[in-house]
């Protein structure tokens, strides 16, 4: 989970879009998947990994979903995940302080 150390608070999402109600915890859900890559004009199994933000209310904070490949990861994906989101939000939101409660 990531939570807001500076108690709930309106996020910004993106330059021009901020979340509609203040929040203050945050889980990130994955998933994982089997689909293919074009390399070398072959098609070869590809695994994938899509994952996104919500809030208590189980609303989607950014409004999308994020596809990485799956080798894009070293170790546990959520607590990578997790460290990717709030470095995301940390540049969004200067002010607020993130915290990592895996």
């Amino acid at each position: 989970m990531i939570k807001l150390k500076n108690g709930a608070a309106f996020l910004a999402t993106s330059a021009e879009t901020q979340t509609s109600h203040k929040v203050e915890l945050m889980a990130v859900t994955y998933q994982a998947y089997l689909g293919t890559k074009d390399v070398d004009e072959v098609s070869v199994p590809q695994g994938y990994i899509n994952s996104w933000v919500t809030d208590e209310n189980n609303n989607n904070v950014f409004g999308s979903m994020k596809t990485q490949e799956d080798t894009e990861f070293t170790g546990n994906i959520l607590n990578e995940l997790t460290n990717q989101y709030i470095a995301e939000l940390q540049v969004l939101n200067e002010n607020v302080t993130f915290e990592n409660t895996l």
